[in-house]
């Protein structure tokens, strides 16, 4: 029986962490949201019953119920109010903007309650007991965890039974169809914000009198348990997340019981991120699709590059003054140089690539703590000691890439954030770390007997020339084809996949790069220091640096300055104390990520105005290309009208094909596609039409590679490609194009369509994907002028692909697909979107596409005029099944074509313009 005591304590504190969970994934489900800064509630609410039960002396009761149900509702309509701000905006916005309201809670308790004051709340729940066998079970215990059951199980059947848990179930699927039924979606979401914070507000005032003093970092990262419960219910089921509570819960204490020495010791505290770690890595794709949207938006200004270069040179100058300018501050601003070299780290992650890092900290913590090892212990010299640190943070980047890869978004982000907290709780106190004496490590400055390094004044210059030439080096990479690379995987993964170049790599590339700069970073500063220790490397600083890479303006390495400069030397300078000071700041922080929707729309306003005008104020010379980001070198729109000099025209394809053999593909018990064997061969246009849900897309993705098939095979060419991905697909001539497309919006059309061709050079390889030759960039460049030329989209080579009308942008589409040497083109759907008039033209690019180059075209489409115009061969699909194909003249007279598709009628072939009578051509451009 030594193990009850532990069981039942576990069951207590699980039940409370069930039920922030619960309160969690409800909100999850219903709004979309996930709320990074749920601990923060709960926060809220154990402080508020501190006030009100010790402070004010009012009965715990009075209190509790305040709290839950006053405190609770209230906290709910204020996120209610912020979730509806974040309806429309990126994942990345959204991540942010939790927390910083995490970042304001935190900020605003620690200025109001002095940290040298220990608080507790006094026990209010009764401590009579009975036991069980030889244990002593307290009626405070019981009483949790019925209330615990029972709150998950009410609400359990709440959102089965109850008229407004069955709206809450279907605002998850389709919020427009539920006002089009009369029950307003924003008000069931209201309710579900209700009920969840008040489920937070609960567990926070449970909480309180079981911690030994409170502290809202530990308080809120104590309901961040709660991620790890989520994470057991796949955060869908309620029943399953409270039962991931239980479980987490009673985890933790046999443990606490089991691991008193070494690495495990820290097994308990960790365990719920372990869980969430895990879960995240063994669950499918399908069970954690998400499908918000990633990119973060860049804050900045269009800026010339001789302006940003002449900046840039007063502003090092600037810097090399320093040491006469401010002898007082002088550590101060050696720190902020290194905080540079970190943020253009996290900015390359984050800004560059788009994917979502919350565990920077961490690797800052590694590269100080092995600089302080190599140094003081192995002896290394100062400066390999300093490569190598960067260098063993490379593997851990490595090993975070893997749920890079396998997610995306939210859970890429959940993953990393229990990443850094499993670091901490288990390895900072290891002896290869920061050691378990709580003194710290030491860490000495560069001798070197030619130059003086070793003083402040020395150092401050050394990583002055360091944090210069990470700058120099960050922009060379998003200016190279990694920096293309990286800016494509921010805008459209999927686009870059099935344009040739494998995306696993290239997450790999720069979560490694991203690790050896955060790692060089943390061995500089902790250098600068001396002396330090695990607590400078807190979880929470992970969440500020997220925070303030999102809020400030700038390209790089400008955001990278400002961001430094203000986490690191406005503490310094400033009158007031040094933890005030940083306190207010990370209040600052949190408040502008938290209205970093609003600012966003006002800031990008702004930078369009900037934008037209500053060009106008610039010398002549300073005037040229201010593209959105890297990109390839465009051409003058005069040589690219007249065509690319020297350039050849790709021979037209002899032979090749596209063939699937009784392809079938499910989702779960639902077959989608099923037995179909269709030939798309080169030098024709097939088509593939059928009803909506006829499985047309979904045969689409099996031919290019984004859908396994669970029968049948794929060939290209007669080679069986069936388990290939995209990327190896594409490099072997299979090009594709989206219904939805999947265009880079940031880079201007040219990069666009470049990146059809140097998307193949890159491939699978990290060493092309780093760079390419000389050869291949010319190979690159002609390839982009011929396919933009035959799609006769030359003019439009320096313009955003954001900005372009959806005519415009299916040709650019078309035009990337065809630059990398296609032999069999699937388009989804192209005319969507288009007039009549953008129908007939798109028709005839495709006639003289085909003619030109002699590529096969499986066409999906539902304009049957352009289909009966343009296909040579057409196969149907009705629910999966291909139910007929033939010719164009065969299909439309088919009765099962009829009485499946067709209707009856079919649409007149769409004629070119010049077929057109005066009237129709009257009508088109009406």
């Amino acid at each position: 029986m030594t193990y009850l005591p532990y069981l039942i304590a576990g069951l207590v504190t699980g039940s409370v962490y069930g039920l922030a969970a619960t309160g969690l994934v409800l909100t999850y489900k219903t709004s979309g949201l996930f709320n990074l800064g749920h601990g923060a509630l709960a926060t809220v609410a154990a402080y508020l019953f501190y006030e009100l039960n010790v402070h004010a002396n009012l009965p715990w009761g009075l209190a509790a119920a305040i709290c839950v149900l006053v405190g609770g509702p209230v906290l709910g309509l204020v996120f209610e109010l912020i979730a509806r701000s974040l309806g429309s905006t990126g994942l990345s916005v959204r991540i942010a903007s939790t927390i910083g309201f995490l970042l304001v809670v935190v900020s605003i308790v620690s200025l109001r309650y002095d940290s040298t004051t220990t608080r507790v709340v006094p026990q209010y729940l009764p401590q009579s007991s009975f036991h069980l066998g030889s244990t002593p079970i307290t009626a405070a215990q019981v009483i949790i965890a019925v209330l615990g059951v029972t709150a998950t199980a009410a609400l359990a059947v709440f959102f089965r039974r109850a008229r407004l848990g069955a709206a809450m179930r279907a605002v998850v699927d389709d919020g427009p169809l539920l006002d089009a039924a009369g029950t307003s979606a924003l008000s069931v979401r209201r309710w579900s914000w209700i009920i969840g914070a008040t489920f937070a507000a609960t567990s926070g005032v449970l909480l309180a009198p079981l911690l030994a003093e409170l502290n809202p970092l530990n308080l809120t990262f104590l309901v961040v348990t709660a991620f790890g419960a989520a994470a057991i219910g796949r955060f869908s089921s309620l029943p399953l997340t409270y039962g991931g509570g239980l479980v987490i819960g009673v985890a933790q204490q046999l443990c606490t019981k089991q691991f008193t020495t070494g690495v495990l010791t820290g097994l308990a505290p960790a365990l719920p991120f372990l869980v969430l770690f895990v879960v995240l890595l063994i669950s499918s794709r399908r069970r954690l699709s998400d499908d918000s949207r990633i990119v973060p938006r860049s804050r900045a200004l269009v800026v010339p590059w001789p302006v940003q270069g002449v900046g840039g040179a007063a502003v090092l100058v600037l810097l090399a003054f320093i040491p006469q300018i401010d002898t007082l501050h002088l550590t101060d601003w050696t720190n902020a140089l290194s905080y540079v070299i970190l943020f253009l780290s996290l900015g390359l992650l984050v800004r560059t690539s788009g994917q979502v890092s919350l565990c920077h900290v961490s690797f800052m913590a590694i590269g100080v703590s092995a600089m302080s090892h190599l140094t003081q212990s192995e002896h290394l010299p100062w400066l390999l000691a300093l490569i190598v640190s960067g260098l063993i943070a490379i593997p851990v980047g490595a090993v975070l890439a893997i749920p890079a890869i396998r997610l995306s978004g939210l859970y890429l982000a959940l993953a990393t954030f229990g990443f850094g907290i499993l670091l901490q709780y288990m390895f900072y106190t290891e002896h290869y770390m920061f050691g378990e004496s709580g003194v710290g490590l030491t860490l000495s400055r560069p001798a070197v007997s030619w130059l003086s390094v070793s003083s402040d004044k020395g150092y401050y210059y050394l990583v002055l020339v360091l944090a210069a030439a990470a700058a120099a080096t960050t922009l060379m990479i998003t200016r190279s084809r990694l920096g293309r690379l990286l800016r494509a995987l921010a805008d459209s993964p999927v686009g870059l996949a099935t344009s040739g170049s494998s995306i696993n790599v290239t997450r790999i590339l720069v979560f490694c790069l991203s690790a050896f700069l955060a790692a060089e970073a943390g061995a500089l500063q902790g250098v600068s220091a001396q002396q330090v220790s695990g607590d400078a490397y807190s979880p929470l600083l992970s969440l500020t640096f997220f925070a303030l890479i999102m809020i400030v303006p700038g390209r790089d390495p400008w955001y990278a300055l400002f961001a430094s400069f203000g986490l690191i030397l406005i503490p310094a300078l400033a009158a007031f104390s040094g933890a005030t000071t940083a306190t207010c700041l990370q209040l600052l922080f949190g408040a502008a990520a938290l209205l970093l929707p609003l600012s966003d729309r006002l800031f990008r306003q702004v930078s369009e105005r900037l934008s037209e005008r500053l060009p106008a104020a610039l010398p002549a010379r300073w005037k040229g290309e201010t593209s959105t980001g890297p990109s390839v070198i465009l051409p003058s729109t005069a040589s690219v009208a007249a065509g690319h000099a020297g350039s050849r025209t790709p021979p037209r394809l002899a032979s090749g094909s596209l063939d699937t053999h009784e392809l079938t593909v499910r989702f779960g018990g639902v077959v989608a596609v099923d037995g179909v064997s269709l030939s798309a061969p080169v030098g024709r246009i097939t088509g593939l039409i059928g009803p909506n849900g006829a499985g047309k897309t979904t045969t689409f993705n099996a031919c290019s590679g984004l859908l396994r098939p669970a029968q049948g095979r794929v060939e290209l060419d007669g080679r069986d490609v069936t388990r290939r991905g995209p990327a190896a697909r594409a490099r072997l001539g299979l090009g594709r194009t989206f219904q939805q497309m999947q265009l880079f919006d940031s880079l201007p059309v040219y990069d666009n369509v470049a990146m059809g061709a140097e998307a193949r050079f890159a491939g699978s390889s990290a060493l092309r994907q780093l760079s390419g030759t000389r050869a291949q960039m010319r190979e690159v460049r002609r390839a982009a002028d011929e396919a933009m030329e035959l799609c006769g989209i030359t003019d439009l080579a320096a313009r955003p692909a954001g900005a372009l009308s959806t005519g415009q942008r299916r040709l650019v589409d078309l035009a990337r697909a065809l630059a990398g040497h296609t032999k069999v083109l699937l388009l989804d759907e192209p005319s969507s979107g288009l007039d009549r008039a953008e129908t007939v033209r798109f028709g005839d690019t495709l006639l003289e596409v085909v003619g030109a180059r002699g590529v096969g075209i499986l066409l999906v489409e539902h304009d049957m005029g352009l289909v009966t115009r343009v296909c040579d061969h057409i196969y149907v699909l009705d629910f999966g099944r291909q139910i007929f194909d033939g010719p164009p003249a065969d299909v439309v007279a088919s009765a099962a074509v009829r009485e499946a598709y067709l209707g009856g009628s079919v649409a007149e072939p769409a004629t070119s313009p010049d077929e057109q009578s005066p009237a129709d051509t009257e009508k088109v451009t009406r």
